[in-house]
């Protein structure tokens, strides 16, 4: 057996290992990366790259040999030929390529009951004519157009899938916390795709009935979407969850926090595990976390891990805390401190993988050569 699969082997026990409560091995390292990153880090113009699958490639190569890790470490890059294609609002490339969700409203607030009545005919009459007017107006148009956009994403997805495979084989990666599926909290579907997150702040203040309405009416068609036909072992989705710290309590507990339990124990029902990343500072709704499956995999952005491994901890695997951009302001020894501290506390748990607190959107918020120093120090001494 080859050192690169012997490595990959060990990779994969420690990740199964992790994901099934048992002690593994070592701390699993489980990092992403964006494709903007991976361009800077090989000189790639990205504005080209998103047009040709080969400088993804090898944009997505230079990743993978500069950071060591025990997983893929690039977050899946969105389809931009796809997302020009159908004139997407809700999306928008600025001038040095990069990618920002818009803060866009694709449904007034007297609209909510249309869409409470029936959600997937407002999406394809009402919101998909406004959000994509690259498909046209009238429906033969849309229904044509439509079918190249699915034909374009079906281009790429093979092509995603072709460099993953290449590059999981070329460095030996293991499974990562996500198997490729992905589910969403209602109220952070409707915030990101109908309401904007600024309108529906103020929604849940002037109108919060409707608000709770509407959550509970995309639902159903959430679940759809996140629980295949013929659920494989071992799936896990990837839950981002957004809005729920900025909420007050009363909020969160009658509107956010019923539907996103469902789904999650929804997602369990069908053998499908979960993977949330706990964007913002959540502590002071860990009791709610709390109350999840065990299945139920979290990573934290901010919040102090001393307490979310004495209580999340005890019965799930959690991730995160750590914010590689102290690399620019911090010595090596400095970083390398800072994760050892972490490590003494999340540790204890024996259920803990090491990734940061946040995708890396650009290799330019962190000191490479020291996040890389980090990164081995982990996968060298971080063993149970």
């Amino acid at each position: 057996m080859s050192s690169v699969a012997e490595k990959q082997k060990e990779r994969i026990e420690i990740r199964n290992d992790l994901v099934a409560h048992k002690k593994p091995k070592r701390v699993l390292l489980n990092i992403d990366l964006y494709l903007e990153a991976a361009c800077e880090l090989a000189n790639i113009d990205i504005r080209k790259a998103y047009y040709n699958p080969d400088l993804m490639e090898q944009a997505m190569d230079k990743i993978c040999a500069t950071f060591p890790t025990d997983t893929f470490p690039l977050y899946p890059p969105r389809n931009t030929l796809l997302t020009q294609f159908i004139g997407s609002k809700s999306n928008v490339m600025g001038s040095d390529g990069t990618w920002q969700r818009a803060d866009y409203a694709s449904m007034s607030p007297d609209e909510y009951d249309d869409f409470i009545k029936d959600p997937y005919k407002f999406i394809v009459e009402v919101k998909g004519p406004r959000v994509t007017p690259g498909l046209g107006s009238d429906t033969a148009t849309r229904s044509m157009r439509l079918a190249a956009a699915f034909n374009l994403q079906q281009k790429y997805n093979g092509h995603m899938a072709r460099i993953r495979a290449k590059l999981t084989e070329k460095y030996g990666y293991g499974p990562a916390m996500v198997t490729g599926l992905s589910a969403n909290a209602p109220f952070d579907f409707i915030s990101n795709n109908f309401r904007s997150f600024s309108g529906i702040m103020k929604d849940v203040y002037r109108c919060p009935d409707k608000v709770k309405a509407a959550v509970e009416a995309a639902l159903p068609l959430l679940l759809k979407r996140a629980i295949p036909p013929g659920v494989q072992p071992g799936q896990i989705a990837f839950v981002a969850l957004h809005a729920g710290p900025f909420l007050n309590k009363k909020i969160f507990a009658e509107i956010y926090w019923p539907t996103l339990e469902k789904v999650i124990l929804e997602l369990e029902k069908n053998g499908i595990g979960s993977t949330m990343f706990v964007e913002s500072n959540w502590q002071h709704l860990i009791p709610y976390l709390e109350t999840l499956p065990k299945t139920t995999n979290m990573f934290m952005e901010y919040g102090d891990p001393k307490v979310f491994a004495e209580t999340v901890g005890k019965n799930h695997v959690i991730g995160g805390f750590y914010d590689a951009t102290m690399t620019l302001t911090k010595s090596k020894e400095e970083c390398i401190d800072e994760a050892k501290r972490l490590l003494d506390i999340v540790m204890k748990t024996e259920k803990y993988y090491f990734c940061f607190s946040k995708a890396l959107m650009s290799s330019k918020s962190v000191d490479v050569p020291k996040v890389q120093a980090v990164l081995e120090w982990v996968a060298e001494n971080a063993k149970y």
